[in-house]
């Protein structure tokens, strides 16, 4: 599929701010093939260009882990594939945070797909307690927490270059259940390690 002017500006925009958080619209219209007019055209200013790029990460970021909160997976499988889509999304999603934490942010179009996915991320983590797949004692507001901080941590180190996209997904999972899952959810993941890597 061609990306539209538009798409591809906002996807340039996304690698530059990734590289440098201050990039200029001149590097950006420099960096998607497109003079500094026909960026302006699209996007009248920074301002309407960052909110489209965090609409952009709403958008992505529901079409990667919508379908699988859906499913009726058992909990652990389903923590698998979110993690596992969730982090190719990285500076997609990640570059949003350079600007403002989506839920300090005002608009409720941006608002509205980062709440929702953690809302869902809530369920996920209150279903994974409730199958015995973590520690019963640990509060689900610092599971939330912790696989939240776990995707951000990974998708910063893979931008950094420190690790690599594919190792990243087993990383967050490994730190997450040694932190907190049970001991057949341990057996359970090493196993998945083993057959997917």
């Amino acid at each position: 599929m061609n990306q539209t002017t538009q798409e591809r500006i906002i996807a340039q925009a996304i690698a530059c701010i990734a590289q440098n958080s201050g990039a200029s619209m001149d590097e950006i219209a420099k960096a998607a093939g497109v003079g500094r007019a026909t960026l302006f055209r699209h996007f009248k200013s920074r301002a309407e260009l960052m909110l489209a790029i965090k609409l952009n990460a709403g958008l992505k970021l529901q079409a990667a882990v919508g379908p699988v909160f859906d499913t009726q997976l058992p909990a652990r499988e389903k923590l698998l594939k979110v993690i596992t889509q969730l982090i190719p999304l990285g500076a997609s999603l990640n570059v949003s945070a350079y600007f403002d934490h989506p839920v300090r942010d005002q608009d409720p179009r941006v608002l509205a797909p980062y709440m929702d996915c953690m809302e869902r991320t809530r369920q996920l983590c209150l279903d994974l307690k409730a199958e015995g797949d973590v520690h019963s004692d640990i509060p689900v507001s610092w599971l939330v927490a912790s696989i939240d901080s776990l995707v951000f941590a990974a998708w910063e180190k893979v931008e950094s270059g420190d690790i690599a996209p594919k190792q990243a997904p087993w990383l967050v999972l490994s730190t997450f259940l040694t932190g907190h899952g049970t001991g057949q959810t341990a057996a359970w993941f090493t196993q998945q390690k083993d057959v997917h890597q």
